[in-house]
């Protein structure tokens, strides 16, 4: 791989991601991403603007999956007033193993520190399963994953195109 970035997770950007791969092995999980933003701030950004990286591996090692929940709803009226309220559902073992292994071709929307010490890290990863349909997509649900790990490496071959806001 011709760029590596390691424990930089604040320099990407997830907004537009895609999970194509997904694997949790014993102390490592393994992602191929496509369409994730490389911000200007990474140290394997020579453009200084941000840029899509290429298909992208990410190798998360020493990592444990600690938990996961399907995140809840708020739905409101024309007049902003809260007419229902789903909560957050909690994940058993068994159905946060099972859900680990739906994770591909979803979309992977942020990657978020909830704790971070040294030699260590605990991240909440969105991710959403959407529908695509002639106006775009539509999110059919949003779960989070936290995740424990030593050491994340990012590595990708080319840049593709610049983003364009």
């Amino acid at each position: 791989m011709a760029f590596k970035s390691v424990n930089e997770i604040s320099a990407f950007s997830f907004e537009d991601c895609m999970i194509t791969k997904f694997e949790y092995k014993e102390k490592e999980v393994y992602m191929e991403l496509e369409a994730l933003i490389v911000k200007a701030n990474n140290s394997q950004n020579t453009n200084y603007t941000e840029s899509y990286a290429g298909p992208t591996q990410v190798r998360l090692q020493g990592a444990k999956v600690i938990s996961g929940y399907q995140e809840g709803s708020k739905y409101y009226d024309a007049n902003d007033v809260l007419l229902s309220e789903i909560p957050d559902r909690p994940f058993s073992k068994e159905e946060l193993q099972d859900f680990l292994k739906t994770c591909e071709g979803n979309y992977l929307y942020c990657m978020e520190p909830v704790k971070e010490a040294e030699g260590s890290y605990e991240y909440s990863m969105g991710i959403e399963y959407a529908e695509d349909n002639d106006y775009g997509s539509t999110v059919l649900d949003s779960f989070r994953l936290n995740i424990c790990f030593e050491k994340a490496i990012f590595e990708w071959d080319r840049y593709m195109n610049r983003v364009q806001r």
